[in-house]
């Protein structure tokens, strides 16, 4: 006859493997095929009417970013993330982003606003300036906009600052008309230039609300080294993309 403790173990493994089975099942791969590249989707699957669409650069190994997608999706919130390195056989360096086809980030966008949901666009670091540029060119090519989009500790210098004198930023800022939620760590010297990028973002008709987020560093959930409020903020990520939501 099997023991508690023998019960007890078997009854652990089999949450542990419902979870890992519902894990796998929440994501699927989806190919959207473009004239330059077959793009390889991660989606996250969920029944409510706004798709969150990002351009992680991660060649498809993003843990925190999966992690917070699923939390999404649990919440009805649909998460696309497009692997465009590998679509484009691109490595991970941030110079590979100029190699990203504006049209195949168009056609991205075409797709997800055809599922007829909402869709609001994400990224963070230097790929924020593929969501500035996706936007900008696809809005010159339809009449209506996007519901909006998320700049998590955006890097869109063209060049590393220079002290007193107005930075210079990539094309793509201050091309859209999207509302926008920029928000960036409090523990990073890009914290002080948050008003100066907003007003370049806002230069085409942008809606634009920024936020500090305190006591952290950019690129937080992706560092090995994390403090303890880096850490509470990475496990709550996905309630700080819904907050953010609000604001568009």
């Amino acid at each position: 006859m099997m023991n508690i403790k023998t019960a007890l173990l078997s009854l652990i493994l089999l949450v542990l493997t419902t979870a890992v089975q519902t894990n796998v099942q929440a994501k699927e791969i989806k190919v959207i095929e473009t004239d330059e590249a077959d793009i390889e989707v991660r989606v996250f699957p969920a029944e409510g009417n706004v798709l969150l669409l990002g351009f992680p650069c991660d060649e498809g190994k993003s843990i925190a970013e999966e992690k917070t997608a699923n939390s999404l999706a649990d919440d009805g919130i649909e998460v696309w993330m497009p692997d465009m390195l590998s679509g484009f056989m691109l490595p991970k360096v941030r110079s590979s982003l100029a190699d990203i086809s504006t049209d195949t980030l168009t056609a991205i966008i075409d797709a997800a606003v055809k599922t007829g949901k909402k869709v609001y666009l994400v990224a963070s670091g230097p790929d924020t300036e593929l969501i500035l540029r996706a936007a900008s060119h696809w809005e010159a090519s339809n009449e209506e906009t996007l519901a909006g989009a998320i700049l998590m500790f955006p890097r869109l210098f063209k060049e590393t600052p220079v002290p007193g004198k107005m930075p210079e930023y990539v094309d793509a800022v201050g091309k859209t008309r999207l509302p926008i939620v920029l928000l960036e760590g409090g523990r990073t010297p890009n914290r002080w230039g948050i008003n100066t990028l907003s007003n370049e973002l806002q230069k085409s008709g942008s809606t634009v609300t920024a936020k500090v987020i305190p006591n952290v560093r950019g690129f937080f959930f992706k560092r090995q080294d994390t403090n303890r409020s880096e850490d509470v903020v990475t496990s709550q990520m996905a309630g700080l993309i819904k907050v953010s939501l609000f604001y568009l």
